[in-house]
């Protein structure tokens, strides 16, 4: 008689979690339903990764997004959250190039991690008094972004920027534990600074962060030419704003050729009396390579090349004509080489 009491309280039991695991799946259905997701693909990541993969990379995300967050909807790799929380949108854009580079099995810590990450930084910046500038100094950073990425993703007119690289904008960052975060506009306007002044801070802080030298002597056209790299996956970019001072052994009298593949590394050759036209052949060989940096890597800033004199960046104009490419040499640099000695 025990035994078929215990049966039926353990089938009653089972009833009970059966009951809840529907009405749990219930309510994740009607949650999804109600953030109305929408699974296309953003425009131009249809070669990144599947279409089956980019649905599970979206679903792991709103769960991810779901534990701070609210969800109103999701179109073409944009997660909306309702009003009146921490940010207006979400983008998926970097985090779809960061998992295609990883195997799928991954992706799920990946993602966990990526937003907790979001979620930190916004609450670490909670803590700040954005009216105290004397407590925010240290956190001062910069970071370079393609032109065409950041008027996608609402434009400037809420950030403080400046232009170093034609094509690509600089915005003033603050640096907090596990990401950076844009410095809004309003933010910026309690400080009654210059936006020299404060960039000027936020380079010193990118100078003082460590970073990987190296040199290369390579053969190009049966001449032998010296190639420089800077590397730092998170201020390479912005290191190579401040050039002089960061690698003033990599600055020839005539300045440098600079190429800025991406945000972690920076390829440079001198520009010296002694070797006036091997700038030219680095620009020939390096190009696909610079190229390939560029395209692989999930925060991509250029493919030009710019001439780096006196502190000031200049676009080369490179015209590729059936293989051959043309390089045209900046007019003041045309001019110093034209000087006699």
């Amino acid at each position: 008689m025990a035994i078929s009491n215990c049966c039926m309280l353990l089938e009653k039991i089972q009833n009970r979690m059966k009951q809840a695991l529907i009405l749990v799946l219930i309510l994740t259905t009607c949650s999804l339903s109600a953030q109305k997701i929408d699974y296309s693909f953003p425009e131009g990541y249809e070669n990144e990764i599947s279409r089956k993969d980019y649905k599970y990379l979206v679903d792991e995300s709103v769960k991810a997004i779901s534990k701070n967050y609210r969800i109103a909807s999701i179109h073409e790799g944009v997660v909306e959250l309702e009003e009146g929380q921490d940010y207006a949108a979400v983008n998926l854009h970097n985090l779809i190039l960061r998992c295609a580079q990883i195997s799928k099995q991954d992706w799920s810590e990946l993602i966990v991690s990526h937003f907790n990450s979001m979620y930190e930084s916004i609450e670490a910046r909670k803590q700040l008094d954005p009216r105290k500038f004397e407590t925010l100094v240290d956190y001062f950073s910069i970071r370079i972004y393609q032109e065409s990425y950041v008027n996608q993703n609402g434009g400037t007119d809420n950030l403080v920027t400046k232009k170093h690289l034609d094509g690509t904008v600089s915005l003033l960052m603050l640096d907090l534990p596990s990401t950076f975060m844009p410095i809004q506009k309003n933010m910026f306007d309690l400080w009654g600074k210059t936006v020299d002044e404060v960039f000027e801070i936020a380079q010193k802080n990118v100078n003082k962060q460590e970073f990987t030298k190296a040199t290369e002597s390579i053969d190009v056209k049966d001449q032998k030419i010296e190639i420089y790299f800077m590397e730092n996956e998170d201020y390479g970019a912005s290191l190579a704003l401040d050039l002089k001072n960061n690698a003033p052994e990599f600055v020839g009298e005539w300045g440098s050729v600079v190429a800025i593949p991406n945000k972690g590394i920076v390829n440079i050759c001198k520009v010296s009396k002694d070797n006036p036209v091997d700038f030219i052949l680095f620009i020939e060989r390096f190009k696909p390579v610079v190229e390939q940096f560029h395209n692989q890597h999930p925060q991509p800033i250029s493919t030009d090349f710019y001439w780096y004199y006196n502190g000031q960046f200049t676009k080369i104009n490179v015209f590729d004509h059936n293989g051959e490419l043309n390089v045209i040499s900046p007019l003041r640099l045309t001019e110093l080489m034209s000087k006699k000695n």
